[in-house]
C-alpha cells in the first residue's frame, strides 16, 4: 500500500500563506486554511491535491467555489528519491536538508545546479539537487500561466494565486515550499478515454491550444496523454484542458527569429497530432 504523509491524508488541514495571480499591485499575503480532500498519487514531482478552503474565503479567490487544486512543490516527497535504473535511493532527511540549506547560506550552493547529478553518498548534494529542480518547476509553471492568461478557464486551469507552504509549528523543516492555487477541472485524462468518445472538434482544439501556447510564447515540454484532461460541461460533450506546465519553456529575450526556431525544433502542434494518431483518436477536419 501507497504509504501517504499524514499531512496529505483526506481531512489534513494545510495552512497557506497566498497572493494573487491577477493583481500585481496587490502583494499582501493572504493566509489561508484548506482542508485536504483527496492526494492525486504517486506524487512524480510536485504534490497536487484537491482541497477545499475553510471559511472565511480571502477575497483573492472566486466565490462561486471552495474546491480547487493545490500544487506543493516540496522536494521531501519526490518520487525520484526511491531510486531508479541509474540512480540510486535518495531518502529525505532533515539533516541532509539542513546541511544543504546551510551551505545555500554561505553561496555553497554555486556547486550544484538542477541539471547536474551528484554523486551517489553525496546526501546534502541530493537535497540540493531536488531543492532547485523544485523552484525551476514552480518559476516556470508561474510563468508558463502568467503567459497563458487569455486560455485559462478555457482550454488550461486557472492560476488564482500562488505563495508558499506554512508548516505546523514548530518546525524544524529548512525548506519553505512554494505553492499555485489552481481551478478544479474534473475529468478523466485523455489516456482512460476510449477514442470513440473523443469527438474531432474536441481533439482538433487540442492541437489549436498547442499552437497558441507557442504564439504566446511558451513550450509546454510534456505534452502526453496524462497531462490532457476531458472536461465534460454538457453530456457527450468534451473540451480538452492540458495541465502540468512544470517543465515549461517560456520565452524571455529571444528574438522572434530566435523563438521561430524553437518552435519549429519541438514542433509540438505535431507532437500533439502523433499523440492522437497513437491513441486512434480522429482530429481530422470537418468536410
Amino acid at each position: 500500500m501507497l504509504y501517504l504523509h499524514p499531512n496529505y491524508l483526506p481531512g489534513a488541514q494545510i495552512s497557506l500563506n497566498l497572493r494573487s495571480c491577477d493583481c500585481d499591485d496587490d502583494k499582501t499575503a493572504r493566509n489561508v486554511q484548506a482542508t485536504v480532500v483527496k492526494a492525486f498519487t504517486p506524487f512524480t514531482m510536485s504534490q497536487v491535491l484537491l482541497v477545499d478552503v475553510n471559511p472565511p474565503v480571502p477575497d483573492i479567490l472566486p466565490t462561486t467555489t471552495t474546491t480547487f487544486i493545490l500544487k506543493v512543490y516540496d522536494p521531501r516527497f519526490l518520487q525520484h528519491r526511491q531510486g531508479t535504473k541509474s540512480s540510486a535511493p535518495h531518502p529525505w532527511t532533515l539533516a541532509a536538508e539542513t546541511t544543504a540549506a546551510r551551505r545555500r547560506a554561505f553561496g555553497a550552493d554555486i556547486l550544484y545546479r538542477s541539471t547536474w547529478w551528484p554523486d551517489d553518498n553525496d546526501d546534502p548534494g541530493w537535497e540540493e539537487y531536488y531543492y532547485l529542480n523544485l523552484q525551476q518547476m514552480f518559476r516556470n509553471e508561474l510563468a508558463a500561466y502568467t503567459r497563458l492568461l487569455s486560455l485559462q478557464g478555457q482550454s488550461i486551469p486557472q492560476c488564482y494565486a500562488h505563495g508558499t507552504l506554512v508548516f505546523p509549528s514548530p518546525s524544524k523543516r529548512m525548506v519553505v515550499p512554494r505553492v499555485l492555487l489552481l481551478s478544479y477541472v474534473p475529468g478523466p485524462c485523455l489516456r482512460a478515454m476510449h477514442p470513440s468518445r473523443v469527438e474531432p472538434p474536441a481533439a482538433r482544439a487540442l492541437v489549436d491550444t498547442v499552437r497558441a501556447f507557442g504564439m504566446l510564447g511558451v513550450i509546454h515540454d510534456d505534452l502526453r496523454p496524462d497531462n490532457v484532461i476531458l472536461f465534460s460541461p454538457s453530456a457527450d460533450h468534451y473540451r480538452a484542458f492540458i495541465l502540468d506546465f512544470g517543465n515549461a519553456r517560456v520565452r524571455t529575450d529571444q528574438s522572434d527569429e530566435e523563438w521561430e526556431c524553437a518552435l519549429v525544433e519541438n514542433d509540438e502542434p505535431k507532437l500533439a497530432e502523433m499523440m492522437l494518431d497513437k491513441l486512434g483518436i480522429d482530429y481530422s477536419p470537418e468536410s
